[in-house]
């Protein structure tokens, strides 16, 4: 044999066996079954989105970059990736196609090779699941030498520090997440990010564990990865039966590190409201709550489900120790609508007349020796204010309500109203709004705008009875009909997603959890009674058949008002709340304002932090003589 090609032949190592002891070198590691893998393509998107979005307790977000590892045949290959910029892009839809060629370029990496870290993490992680354990969490500065040079040639000047967490489903590893960033951390933070990848181990875990079956559903794994609560952890899940409920509820008991605080989360209860509809309400509560006798309703606005009032909740509950309950409205679920689908929509009346009240009647019935404050964003605080100021004119009209009507001073002690104006008034300029306005000037108002409620009623509701924020934009502008083609051009004169936002420090990941999660369909009904009232020239918000002036009955409301203004809301400018609102004669009425737009008040972080806890002192005035 020639004695070249002998010092070339590189045998496989011999690995020492023992004769009691597993190490992690003798683990092998199964590839996915097809069906497991399957599945996982339509989802693991989600865990990258995830990565990439969290933040440390301030605010600030913690990686730039995220990727995930899968486990493919006897490989790990990169099959997702998430950048701050990757999730502008994917708001905007454009791009992406930069980032398939990039998942697609990548190497697998052979499970069984020296230089795979991410697979001897893999191992290790195999023995601590069987022990019961977690996983550990790895951090790694990349430009250590045993990064593997099929990763390294991936890597850009901003890719400095990785830290990354096996991922398991069912007690199998699945693959090997990890989130980048520029900056080393500290300790204090390195611990923060081994909780939060810990609480994410558990969700996906736990998530894909329950959709991924016969009957599982990709997109509410996703749905449900992406918008689980980071700081804390879940420690026990019961299905319970909850208050008169037919279908059990959900329960899980969680352990927030962030607020040092465990809290029970039920979801959902489902409370008839009338013609088949339901409302759903999300509970948190803390372990210790705090001595006032209150418990809080929050109520989202216009085209919004009740997770654009997730932070305020949780600081709520689990900093100042309420009982809070989280209010979703007809339409904004599919458990909301009745059996046999949608006849025809809804009515903010329907809204104010029957979902409100047959909350507050559940409410009463279950808690009744508590009183209630009702946390409001947008027209989620409309509703409260219309209710109570209107009630009497409500009882005489409803005599068969479907729901009991509770008297408002018998259970509501104050009303919070955030951002929620009297009647609607945009700022920003539509095209060809003020054209119209300038004509009602020449004739009677009510003449006109029945006209055009008339006819874009009859045009929209002969063909379907709700609509989405896409269709709704493309009606409104004469847009193009893709929400992500909507303008986020700062200087753009048209109303659009930033205007309804108004929240300048708004992160990439939260545009996209913004799109993908929080807006929902609406009523075409609803749509046109905005409508109405932004035409308007009466400063006035009427109910549906024009015959009731909410605005005007303001005057009526005995109810304590804390209203919470943003000075830069181009969606409900301040003179359409404080003018009205200063002049009810109640002496615990508050008026504060922030320089926020209008949800940037109850998505930034230090602003709902600080926001909250007047809220509180507030609530704990509302007593004292």
């Amino acid at each position: 044999m020639d004695q070249t090609l002998a010092r070339k032949v590189n045998p496989k190592p011999r690995r020492k066996g023992n004769a009691y002891t597993v190490g992690a070198e003798d683990i092998y590691i199964f590839p996915l079954s097809e069906s497991t893998n399957l599945f996982l393509q339509k989802v693991w998107n989600a865990f990258v989105n995830k990565m990439v979005s969290m933040t440390l307790p301030n605010g600030k977000p913690i990686f730039q970059y995220s990727i995930f590892e899968s486990i493919q045949d006897k490989n790990l290959k990169i099959v997702a990736s998430a950048t701050h910029f990757r999730m502008k892009q994917v708001t905007d839809r454009i791009g992406l196609q930069s980032i398939e060629d990039f998942i697609r370029n990548t190497i697998p990496i052979s499970i069984q090779d020296p230089g795979n870290l991410s697979a001897r993490y893999l191992r290790e992680a195999i023995l601590s699941v069987e022990k019961k354990a977690r996983p550990e969490v790895y951090f790694h500065s990349l430009d250590d030498e045993r990064v593997h040079p099929n990763l390294k040639q991936l890597l850009t000047k901003t890719m400095n520090y990785a830290a990354g967490i096996p991922l398991f489903v069912k007690g199998f590893p699945i693959g090997m997440l990890w989130g980048i960033r520029r900056d080393n951390m500290s300790p204090e933070q390195e611990e923060e990010v081994r909780q939060q990848l810990y609480s994410l181990y558990d969700v996906v875990d736990f998530v894909i564990s329950k959709e991924m079956g016969v009957k599982g559903d990709p997109y509410y794994a996703r749905k449900n990865i992406e918008k689980s609560d980071l700081h804390s952890r879940a420690k026990h899940l019961f299905y319970t039966r909850g208050f008169g409920q037919d279908e059990p509820v959900t329960t899980i008991v969680f352990d927030s590190h962030t607020y040092q605080r465990s809290y029970r989360l039920d979801a959902s209860f489902l409370i008839p409201s009338g013609d088949g509809y339901s409302v759903s309400l999300k509970r948190f509560e803390p372990k210790e709550r705090n001595d006032t006798g209150k418990n809080l309703l929050l109520i989202p606005g216009f085209f919004c489900r009740r997770s654009v009032m997730d932070k305020v909740a949780r600081e709520l509950s689990l900093r100042h120790g309420y009982r809070v309950f989280s209010m979703d409205m007809r339409g904004r679920s599919r458990r909301t609508l009745p059996l046999f689908g949608i006849r025809e929509g809804w009515t903010v009346d329907d809204f104010i007349q029957e979902d409100f009240p047959a909350v507050l009647n559940w409410i009463k019935e279950n808690f009744p020796n508590e009183q209630l404050v009702v946390v409001g964003h947008s027209m989620g605080g409309m509703i409260p204010r219309f209710y109570c100021s209107a009630y009497e004119e409500i009882a005489k009209r409803k005599t068969n309500s479907p729901v009991p009507l509770t008297r408002p001073d018998e259970l509501i002690s104050g009303i919070v109203s955030i951002t929620s104006p009297n009647f609607v008034r945009l700022q920003a300029q539509i095209p060809g709004l003020d054209i119209l306005k300038m004509g009602l000037k020449l004739v009677p108002s009510k003449t006109i705008s029945d006209f055009l409620f008339d006819l874009t009623s009859f045009s929209l509701q002969t063909t379907l009875p709700t609509v989405d924020l896409n269709k709704f934009f493309k009606f409104l502008l004469g847009l193009h009909s893709s929400l992500r083609a909507v303008s986020f051009d700062l200087h753009a004169k048209v109303v659009n997603l930033r205007d309804f936002v108004g929240y300048k420090q708004i992160s990439p990941p939260e545009w996209y959890f913004l799109i993908e999660d929080i807006f929902c369909e609406e009523s075409t009904k609803v749509v046109l009674q905005f409508l109405r009232s932004q035409l308007s020239q009466d400063r006035s918000f009427l109910s549906y058949d024009g015959t009731l002036d909410y605005t005007a009955l303001q005057k009526n409301l005995q109810i304590p008002l804390f209203s919470v203004l943003g000075s830069v809301d181009k969606v409900v400018p301040s003179d359409t709340i404080e003018n009205d609102l200063a002049a009810l004669p109640h002496k615990k009425n508050k008026i504060l304002s922030y320089e926020q737009g209008h949800l940037g008040i109850v998505f930034h972080m230090p602003v709902v932090k600080e926001m909250c806890s007047e809220i509180d002192s507030w609530i704990k005035g509302l007593d004292s003589t």
